[in-house]
């Protein structure tokens, strides 16, 4: 499931100017990552079994999102403070139907089918309010229809209720950017990794944040160096030898 809204034109030129430089079409390649990384839609009902997104999503079908690709992102993470994790409340338990109902959301949005997502999760919604992964999920569903203030309105009472829930925490954070609201957006990231410090996609969503957005290069790279820690991903060492052309 794509969840992506790639931002890259500062890279471009940057990438560009590399090439002249005698530098090879990886690095421009390499600068077409960066897009804002969300969780995938949560995997598994927060009402039945375990639920579960870089800035902007990147996603996997039904499990989390988060900024996925290097993006100014589901769409990633704190400056330097770790935080204590909130404890988590016992998750109910859905019923058979509505547990059934709660999969054929989930593989609605595996489709990009985010109305038929819609009309199976916004029952869901209402039955089971304490249930994070099926609102969480509603939001992603609208997000994706570019319906901002209903995911807004979803997922702002959702982060009340649970702050730990953290994949709420980042896709607010990529509507933040999105909408050009860059400290909102950063204090979301940072609420985010303040609950759960190797959360990977708030660090990447915050790296790209501080490179693209408010010149902060030593923020980025700090983030950077984090998420590469966290997940392996190969693309860090790009992003960061990228942002050491920019110094």
């Amino acid at each position: 499931m794509k969840l992506t809204n790639c931002r890259f034109r500062s890279h471009l030129l940057l990438a560009s100017q590399l090439l002249l430089r005698g530098g090879t079409a990886l690095v421009l390649l390499l600068s077409l990552s960066h897009c804002a990384q969300l969780s995938a839609p949560d995997a598994a009902p927060e009402a039945a079994d375990q639920m579960t997104s870089r800035a902007e999503p990147q996603q996997q079908p039904a499990e989390h999102l988060s900024e996925q690709q290097h993006s100014p992102g589901q769409i990633t993470v704190p400056v330097t403070e770790p935080g204590l994790t909130a404890p988590v409340t016992p998750k109910p338990e859905l019923q058979p139907e509505l547990a059934q109902q709660f999969e054929q959301a989930k593989q609605s949005l595996r489709k990009n089918d985010y109305r038929q997502a819609i009309t199976l999760l916004e029952p869901l919604a209402q039955q089971l309010p304490d249930a994070p992964g099926i609102h969480y999920n509603l939001a992603v569903a609208y997000w994706q229809l570019q319906q901002t203030e209903q995911a807004l309105r979803t997922l702002t009472p959702l982060l009340e209720r649970r702050p730990d829930y953290v994949e709420a925490a980042n896709l607010l954070g990529v509507i933040a950017r999105q909408q050009g609201n860059f400290n909102q957006a950063r204090r979301y990231w940072l609420e985010a990794l303040a609950q759960r410090s190797d959360f990977a996609s708030a660090h990447k969503n915050l790296g790209f944040l501080y490179e693209l957005y408010l010149a902060q290069p030593e923020q980025a790279r700090h983030h950077y160096q984090q998420y590469q820690k966290l997940t392996g991903d190969p693309m860090a060492e790009a992003w960061l030898r990228l942002l050491e052309q920019q110094e």
